[in-house]
């Protein structure tokens, strides 16, 4: 915008420097072609004598003059005298003056006021003509010392706009040289536009590409993000569901508190008697119910882990033997032993060996 004006400025400024130098132009010419033109006129004025006066007569004696005007001067007023006589109008100088200008190339308007013993002679009827023209030298011509008698000629000439323009060269000048500043001042101008415009259009075109890259790394940002979330999502979820897990109960042969009383029997292998739960490395973890719990209680409470075939039946599986062991008790007992050693088959350290006409012994092995 600021360019803008200063172009207008600038051309503005040169308008009104040039008019100005054209106006100054064109008055120099005006007043040269006035000066022309008053050349003109005086040889408008001799063709006039040479036509109206055919010769002169007469001797003039200065020593018997009455005055110092000079016998030519005075013989000037006896030829203007005598040509008022012969064209009162003065018409005939009118024409010969515009007659001369047209053949000094000087196209214009003419008219002559003319004075003689308090006459005002006007070669034009449009009054408002003198006022618009321009007035040429006064010619004062004098017999004596009285100004009533003098005869004044004056020329107007009013010169048309194009016939200044015609003769004067400065003004051409100055207006080529005008134009051309003012073609360059408009072409420099319209030059730095287009290069304006260039780059406007690249800086455009960097900042769409600099908000395309911003709103992708909006997006890229955005994922981010979102991934981010959903991790934490995730986490959260685990942390859930460690908290669950944590909230679920255990196996009890794998808890060691204040509330359960774990009996070491052999290196990793640990026995809870009030639950049944029987532990192994941590890894193997079995749970005895009913007779087999009874039978592997009895057998680690006894010496060397040994049971009669009597107290099984009593103790573990309370059976009555008044009159002795039956048949079906020794099944009973075998039936209980081979329960138990089926929940002790994960157990490599514990075995239950028969001891014949006796019972069962355990034996539980250190590594």
């Amino acid at each position: 915008m600021r360019q803008k004006i200063g172009v207008i400025l600038s051309c503005v400024g040169l308008t009104f420097l040039f008019g100005w130098w054209l106006w100054s132009a064109f008055h120099i010419q005006l007043n040269k072609l006035c000066s022309e033109s008053s050349l003109v006129f005086a040889d408008a004025l001799q063709r006039e004598k040479t036509l109206q006066i055919e010769r002169e007569f007469g001797n003039y004696n200065p020593k018997s003059s009455p005055n110092e005007i000079s016998g030519a001067e005075k013989s000037e007023w006896w030829d203007q005298d005598f040509l008022f006589y012969r064209d009162s109008t003065r018409t005939l100088l009118d024409s010969l003056f515009r007659t001369a200008l047209l053949k000094s190339n000087i196209k214009a308007k003419t008219a002559i006021r003319c004075m003689r013993k308090g006459r005002v002679i006007n070669t034009s009827s449009d009054s408002t003509f003198y006022k618009e023209a321009l007035p040429l030298r006064l010619l004062i011509y004098r017999i004596d010392e009285n100004p009533d008698r003098n005869i004044t000629l004056q020329a107007y000439i009013k010169l048309p706009f194009e016939t200044v323009w015609r003769h004067s060269y400065l003004m051409w000048m100055i207006s080529g040289l005008g134009l051309l500043l003012l073609g360059a001042i408009i072409g420099g101008y319209c030059f730095w536009h287009r290069k304006m415009h260039k780059i406007t259009e690249q800086e455009l075109l960097l900042q769409q590409q600099e908000q395309e890259r911003l709103v992708l790394n909006q997006q890229q940002e955005q994922r981010r993000l979102e991934l981010q979330w959903q991790q934490e999502k995730l986490q959260q979820q685990e942390q859930e569901l460690l908290e669950k897990e944590k909230r679920l109960p255990i196996p009890e042969p794998l808890i060691q508190d204040k509330t359960i009383k774990w009996v070491e029997l052999s290196k990793d292998l640990f026995f809870n008697e009030e639950h049944g739960d029987l532990c192994y490395r941590n890894d193997v973890n079995i749970c005895l119910r009913e007779n087999s719990l009874r039978l592997f209680c009895s057998f680690i409470k006894v010496e060397q882990h040994k049971l009669t075939y009597e107290s099984i039946c009593i103790d573990v599986l309370f059976r009555s033997i008044k009159n002795g062991l039956s048949k079906t008790d020794r099944d009973a007992v075998a039936n209980a032993i081979r329960h138990l050693r089926i929940h002790l088959k994960q157990i490599p350290v514990i075995e239950i060996e028969p001891l014949r006409g006796i019972g069962y012994q355990m034996i539980i092995l250190n590594p």
